[in-house]
């Protein structure tokens, strides 16, 4: 009789294109899902969904905390729990909200709990951010477990308990994301942009702290110096349409592409001459590291953790600088030069296959450790 997978559930908010979501998915693509499978508890519909389906991943949907409020939301999840007993593992990366995930799965006896810190800061106003701090203290009450992607990470998010917290590198597929002329040539070729213009990239969600204002104003003062330019803005979200409306403002539809959610942005960075970042702050950012890989000239917020600079190349601008500022150190950028970062990253812990093997080995212990106490 064939041996079920140990399954694990995940929360996220929507499994879209993000820093959290494609550190999910590039651990989850190089999993051995005939040992380990992962399911997902999200707030709706997104575009990953049809590839977990495939993997063999199972999604279930139920109303955001902020939608419904915190009784509802918590009625609703110890529901689930009492009816999928199977999951013994819960495994949340809603940062502050992972407090009571995690209080709930306590009581519904899920035995390990495992709270998962990516960022190292929040945006909202003082009542959210009070409402948020009652939940984060919940945390370390209920997990047993603590992850982050960076040190930093861990002292925001645990606090005290920050230094129980298992360092978990957001790792990527080197070999997906190395410069390819070939990607670079298509990509293109189907968007109808010249060989030689400049192309600036940036993959995000349009939310507040991606601080996409700041970079069209960025964008818009580069232009000035090189019109020939283009900027492409993959990703969804709550702001996108402000920001179309701050695009047509400047007169830039005509150098302004925007792509949505794309499952080919591996290959976009190959076509990127500048990643242009100006995040209000962020923890060890993923698409940095992904475009470090691919060996683009990278501009970035010195609010960034500075751990994600692994190759060096990254150039860093404080954010009270002037867009003139920003846009003079595009400028001034050797745009038609790659770095070559591959040998880089190969050997750390950013490598998804090192990844992987810290992850596969701590849930297949955590396993036994439950079937142990079972018996």
């Amino acid at each position: 009789m064939k041996k079920e997978p140990i399954r694990i559930l995940h929360f996220v908010r929507y499994m879209e294109q993000g820093g959290i979501q494609n550190f999910i998915m590039n651990v989850y693509r190089k999993l051995n899902t005939e040992e380990i499978q992962f399911d997902f508890l999200v707030c709706g519909k997104s575009v990953f969904d049809n590839e977990i389906l495939k993997l063999g991943g199972k999604i279930y949907y139920m109303p955001y905390i902020t939608d419904i409020g915190i009784k509802k939301y918590s009625k609703n999840l110890f529901e689930f729990f009492l009816t999928h007993k199977e999951y013994k593992i819960v495994h949340s990366h809603m940062n502050q909200v992972t407090g009571i995930i995690l209080e709930i799965a306590k009581k519904a006896n899920i035995p390990i709990r495992i709270a998962h810190a990516h960022t190292t800061s929040n945006t909202n106003n003082l009542l959210v951010k009070m409402y948020k701090r009652f939940l984060q203290m919940k945390i370390n009450k209920n997990a047993t477990d603590f992850f982050a992607c960076s040190i930093e990470s861990a002292k925001w998010l645990y606090k005290e308990k920050s230094n129980q917290a298992i360092i978990v590198n957001n790792g990527i597929d080197i070999e997906k994301f190395k410069y390819d002329e070939q990607d670079n040539i298509r990509i293109r070729k189907e968007l109808s942009i010249n060989k030689k213009t400049i192309v600036v990239g940036h993959i995000g969600r349009f939310s507040a702290v991606k601080n996409h204002e700041f970079l069209i104003q960025v964008f818009n003062d580069y232009v000035k110096i090189n019109n020939d330019a283009i900027l492409i803005l993959v990703g969804t979200g709550e702001l996108q349409e402000n920001i179309k409306k701050i695009v047509y403002k400047n007169n830039l539809k005509d150098k302004v592409l925007f792509l949505n959610n794309r499952n080919d942005t591996d290959s976009l960075y190959s076509c990127f001459n500048c990643y242009l970042f100006p995040s209000l702050y962020e923890g060890i950012s993923l698409t940095l590291i992904e475009a470090q890989c691919a060996g683009c000239n990278i501009l970035a917020s010195d609010t960034i953790d500075k751990n994600t600079n692994i190759t060096g190349t990254i150039m860093f601008e404080k954010l009270n600088q002037s867009s003139t500022v920003w846009a003079k150190e595009i400028a001034n950028m050797k745009l038609y030069n790659r770095y070559d970062n591959y040998d880089k990253l190969k050997d750390t812990t950013y490598n998804i296959t090192n990844t992987v093997n810290i992850l596969t080995k701590f849930y297949e212990q955590k396993y036994i450790n439950i079937n142990g106490e079972n018996q």
